[in-house]
């Protein structure tokens, strides 16, 4: 694929991508009875003092009602527990139980093998590039105005 094809696709190749590895990692998940979902949240959640509810979703990008059906699902797995926010009453604190943290530290180990694999067949100077091109394109997008005429 030469560079202007490459710049045509560019959004496409990120997306697919991105599936394909939301697919690897789903595969792998289920064999754990949990999901891809449900790991990212299993690794966004403080494992020692636990993280506010309000705060899992924006870390994670996601909108609170996708959040909060992830949340539930795993409390209905026993993955985590609610308690109400001691600095704020307003707040709950979402913990992780004794097999939420058994099941962070396989996630972890899944994703640190995962980029172990990346970092020995590519290139670090490859990788270095991959890195320079994506943080260009998130700039791109984060100035804003990119359909303003």
């Amino acid at each position: 694929m030469n560079h202007q094809q490459f710049n045509k696709r560019a959004d496409f190749v990120l997306r697919e991508t991105w599936k394909n590895i939301e697919k690897m990692y789903n595969k792998e998940a289920n064999l754990y009875d949990v999901t891809f979902s449900i790991s990212f949240t299993l690794i966004s959640i403080d494992p020692d003092i636990g993280s506010p509810s309000t705060s899992i979703g924006p870390v994670m990008g996601l909108e609170a009602n996708s959040i909060s059906r992830i949340l539930n699902s795993m409390e209905n797995k026993k993955l985590i527990y609610r308690k109400p926010n001691p600095t704020d009453g307003r707040s709950i604190i979402i913990s992780l139980t004794k097999s939420g943290l058994k099941k962070r530290k396989i996630v972890i180990e899944k994703i640190r093998k995962f980029k172990s694999i990346i970092r020995n067949r590519i290139d670090k100077k490859d990788l270095n590039s991959f890195h320079k091109v994506i943080n260009q394109i998130n700039e791109i997008i984060y100035e804003g105005n990119v359909f303003i005429d």
